[in-house]
């Protein structure tokens, strides 16, 4: 070892161990983490307003605004949901149903809806990331055509999430439909 690699050891070792900054954290200019919400049917339990904004397709009439409720059993792990709404277009109410059921161990929601048209649509959304829900339903029938949904669900806050929904009809590309904000009531 040359003498100005001893003296640099010596020098390094005198300091004590070196502190790093946290990743991602350089001199105070880091994001701030993504705030993340527990996983689970308690999440999304509760009373919610919202407002759709997309176009009209085989599953939708359109824009909407109205609230959704998810109730849960104690103790179990599937939520009740029901939406009642109205058209943005002509004022007229719809309203839909369906069950959620979360599965902790696959960090999964595997949903059963029936929309205001009466289209029946089931399908199962990825939770691994607490940040979205990642959807996709089976083919289903509307009216003349086969349709498949899929959703992002992106998880913004305790009292906030969102909804981006894309179409594929009749076995076509997948296009965008709507998207929707969620505030808890």
């Amino acid at each position: 070892m040359t003498f100005l690699a001893i003296a640099l050891s010596m020098a390094l070792a005198a300091a004590g161990p070196v502190q790093q900054e946290p990743a991602g954290r350089g001199r105070g200019r880091g994001t701030p983490p993504q705030p993340q919400q527990k996983q689970g049917v308690e999440y999304f339990t509760g009373t919610w307003t919202f407002a759709w904004t997309g176009r009209e397709s085989p599953v939708t009439a359109g824009p909407r605004k109205g609230t959704t409720v998810f109730t849960s059993a104690a103790g179990t792990n599937v939520l009740q949901i029901r939406t009642e709404g109205t058209i943005e277009d002509n004022n007229a109410s719809f309203t839909e149903s369906g069950t959620a059921e979360w599965d902790a161990a696959k960090k999964t929601l595997a949903f059963k809806e029936t929309l205001a048209n009466g289209t029946t649509l089931s399908g199962v959304g990825d939770w691994s990331s607490p940040l979205a829900v990642r959807y996709e339903s089976q083919p289903a029938r509307a009216g003349t055509q086969n349709v498949r949904i899929r959703r992002t669900y992106s998880i913004l806050s305790a009292q906030s999430f969102s909804v981006s929904e894309e179409i594929s009809i009749d076995g076509g590309p997948f296009q965008r439909l709507g998207n929707g904000v969620f505030q808890k009531k």
